[in-house]
């Protein structure tokens, strides 16, 4: 087995290769990244490197490891940071042993040529595969990375509302985001975004190149909340995915089976947005069968999300999910410490556990950005995920 660089012409082999590994969890996804398997890449920085084993008897791809670079701020100090992305490997046992082999100077190849301050990867909870794979105990003997976990967060999706929920606070303003309120709320995110580890945000330069990447996204997009005396006090931006990649459902848990029936039921009574059904799947080929009637997941990210308390985002809640139509629901991270951010109890809501860990060499120290006593959260988009 061969170690290389991915080109640009390998990009629809990897994108079949993407498609035999579904992600596991309360529901297993199979994710679509139709023509650009880089899409996903692009919209977080321009900066990236994507590494595949093949063998070179046939020239097939074996494994798949992504890295994204960049520039965050930590402190008021710039810090150049590296994210492991959609690590994949055959279930060949030659594919398996090699890419062990490979993984760690792969990392510390990385850490030099692009002089990264701290490496970072984020893992599902429920997938019990990938927690076996890279967060169990091992031998010290063996030179494999060590995950330190950073922080714990959570994927909350919003389908709909209670009868009983809150309307907006009249005294709350929503509106799109215009040129006359641009610089308020640039001063106001990066006021806010200082107590937070990790901002991609922190001058207008950063602030423009990251609405530029978001695929579709424009100025107008971003929901800007005013309060009675006019001034920023939150905002957030809804933004879908679709025009780089889909999100297949291919088979719900009991408890994920429940909620879909519940989401039909209640959207019989104009309560919810329904989850789209199961695409087939046949185990043995590992491939997906689909058919004109398969939908994916459809639901629009919740982007830039800062607020300065609960009813200002319900309020801004309100406004998103009545401008991303009728049938897509909302999908946003959520820091456990953030009780800004915490779901509303009158918003029917599910949730999804992650965790983002700290990549050290063994032989390195552990970094002091994992010191528990910070209560800082650090700034997590759910579309970068």
């Amino acid at each position: 087995m061969k170690l290389e660089v991915a080109r640009y012409a390998d990009s629809p082999e990897l994108v079949q290769f993407f498609k035999e590994f579904p992600v596991e969890g309360k529901l297993q996804i199979l994710c679509d990244r139709k023509e650009d398997f880089y899409g996903p890449y692009k919209i977080q920085s321009e900066d990236f490197q994507t590494y595949v084993l093949k063998n070179p008897d046939d020239k097939k791809i074996h494994g798949v490891a992504s890295f994204v670079f960049q520039t965050a701020q930590l402190d008021g100090i710039p810090k150049k940071i590296a994210y492991a992305k959609d690590l994949r490997v055959s279930h060949h046992r030659r594919a398996i042993l090699n890419w062990s082999h490979h993984f760690l100077p792969v990392l510390e190849q990385i850490k030099k040529n692009h002089q990264v301050d701290y490496l970072f990867s984020t893992i599902n909870l429920d997938d019990q595969n990938t927690l076996n794979a890279f967060i169990r105990p091992r031998p010290m003997k063996r030179p494999f990375p060590r995950y330190h976990l950073y922080r714990k967060f959570r994927m909350v999706s919003l389908h709909g509302q209670f009868p009983w929920a809150h309307r907006p606070l009249e005294s709350i303003k929503v509106r799109p985001c215009s040129e006359s309120l641009k610089d308020e709320l640039l001063f106001y995110l990066i006021r806010r975004l200082k107590h937070r580890h990790f901002s991609l945000v922190f001058d207008e330069a950063s602030f423009v190149a990251k609405i530029k990447r978001l695929v579709g996204m424009t100025l107008n997009d971003l929901l800007v909340a005013t309060d009675s005396q006019n001034k920023v006090v939150g905002c957030l931006a809804p933004w879908s995915s679709k025009h780089i990649q889909d999100f297949y459902p291919l088979h719900y848990n009991l408890l994920g089976h429940n909620f879909r029936q519940f989401l039909k039921f209640a959207w019989i009574l104009g309560m919810t947005r329904r989850l789209a059904k199961p695409v087939r799947f046949d185990q043995e080929k590992n491939i997906s069968q689909f058919s004109r009637s398969d939908e994916p997941l459809s639901f629009h990210y919740l982007t830039f999300c800062m607020v300065d308390n609960e009813d200002i985002f319900e309020s801004l809640l309100y406004a998103a999910y009545e401008k991303v139509g009728p049938k897509d629901f909302l999908l946003y991270a959520h820091n456990e410490a953030d009780f800004r951010l915490k779901p509303p109890k009158s918003w029917i809501a599910a949730e999804m556990p992650y965790a983002i860990y700290s990549i050290v060499h063994p032989t390195d120290p552990i970094p002091d950005i994992l010191n528990m006593h910070d209560p800082r959260n650090p700034d997590i988009e759910a579309a970068f995920i």
